[in-house]
């Protein structure tokens, strides 16, 4: 009864999450076209019977390659800490990630999705979560290098967005994305000034009355900040993992930023490449400073205006939704799709006994250097211990938030 009230509970939440992401495009497409006349989708299905479908494969193929960049991070990743995950398996953990990012507000879906399927399919908790720690680190400093790739192209393109709202979002966005790194940063080498600022804020909620149980909280930081402190063992003895992972995000934003361009490409041969991938850029840093599922109106409002500088009104409004159509609503169809397949030829498997950890067949877990007290021991620093050991400091934490079985 309890395992049903369970899976009722996620089933609910899943599916008021949709709903409200239903209501958001709703109301931005009713938005859209009651401001703008000149959206009609009629001319979307023009766009693809005249356009060059060269480049509307290569769109497609960069949502593709959004998903499966991550997969392959994290196939690396977890491989480093031990856990010999295929490939396949990896980038059922990137879709999870991707479909409930997409479909939660601030993407705090995406992660612990991600972990729950690494965990149940043999990886301890505390690990996973770890391995999905590089991802968060790496994921906004590739915004930054995105940023930077797109300043170097044209740096006056910010001053041409023709609405003050959308330059403050896209300035919030980037204060923002540069707070989480400091943040990041802070914790990792830093991290007794973090803790004693943290739990100073805490004392001073609880004062004025916003949160009650401060043992909860002063814990909940002190573990993430141990989290991201013991990563800087990792990153001084084995920094090829943390370049692995930012190479891939960086990868994975930049095949995000191409899909414009490619959309664009393919009506209008003559379409600035570079200058297209800048502006991108810019919507990219904007929308990421809304807690909205997918930033759905906020992209939309900051596409308008930062491409209004090179486009009339009807091409923009064209090229925003098929845009959107490849980089959102295809992206969580697909990467929902995988996540659901995968969640119910998984489900099947049944832990040997209670309390062992779950190991598909092919999919062994592998002891770290040094764990083994068999055979020959390889010559290995030890990043990989010193990383399983902060994991397993973080293990209840990483098994916290992970979702139920029944969450797709």
């Amino acid at each position: 009864m309890n395992e049903m009230a369970k899976m009722t509970k996620k089933t609910r939440n899943l599916l008021l999450n949709l709903a409200f992401v239903a209501v958001l495009v709703a109301v931005t497409l009713v938005v859209l076209f009651v401001n703008h006349k000149e959206l009609n989708f009629s001319e979307i299905a023009d766009y693809f019977n005249n356009s060059n479908p060269v480049w509307i494969v290569g769109a497609f193929a960069c949502m593709l390659l959004f998903i499966i960049f991550e997969g392959i991070s994290i196939f690396l990743v977890n491989r480093f800490f031990g856990h010999k995950t295929k490939l396949i398996s990896a980038i059922a953990y990137s879709s999870a990630d991707t479909f409930y990012s997409a479909v939660t507000p601030t993407a705090a879906g995406g992660q612990p999705a991600a972990v729950y399927y690494m965990a149940r399919d043999g990886m301890s908790a505390g690990k996973a979560s770890f391995g999905m720690l590089f991802n968060t680190i790496c994921y906004t400093g590739a915004i930054f290098v995105v940023g930077i790739i797109a300043l170097c192209i044209n740096p006056t393109l910010f001053g041409g967005i023709d609405a003050v709202f959308a330059q403050v979002l896209v300035i919030a966005g980037a204060v923002i994305q540069a707070g989480l790194m400091g943040l990041y940063i802070g914790c990792m080498f830093f991290g007794k000034a973090i803790l004693k600022i943290g739990n100073g804020l805490i004392t001073f909620l609880n004062k004025i009355k916003i949160i009650k149980n401060t043992e909860k909280w002063r814990n909940r930081i002190e573990e993430e900040v141990t989290k991201y402190s013991e990563s800087r063992h990792v990153l001084k003895d084995k920094p090829a993992v943390y370049v692995t992972t930012l190479l891939f995000n960086i990868l994975q934003r930049v095949s995000q930023t191409l899909i414009p361009c490619f959309v664009c490409l393919a009506i209008d041969p003559n379409a600035p490449f570079l200058e297209i991938f800048a502006l991108q850029a810019l919507v990219l840093f904007g929308y990421n400073s809304i807690p909205l599922p997918g930033g759905v109106g906020a992209y939309e409002y900051l596409f308008i205006h930062i491409y209004g500088q090179m486009y009339d009104k009807a091409f923009i409004l064209l090229a925003l939704m098929i845009s959107r159509l490849f980089s959102y609503y295809f992206n969580m169809l697909v990467s929902g799709v995988v996540t659901l397949v995968y969640h119910m030829v998984k489900v099947k498997k049944v832990p040997a006994a209670e309390g062992n950890e779950v190991v598909p067949d092919g999919e062994e877990e592998v002891a770290p250097d040094g764990e083994d007290g068999e055979g020959e021991q390889p010559a290995e620093d030890g990043a990989a211990v010193e990383a399983e050991t902060c994991a397993q400091a973080s293990e209840k934490d990483g098994e916290a938030e992970i979702p139920e079985e029944d969450a797709l």
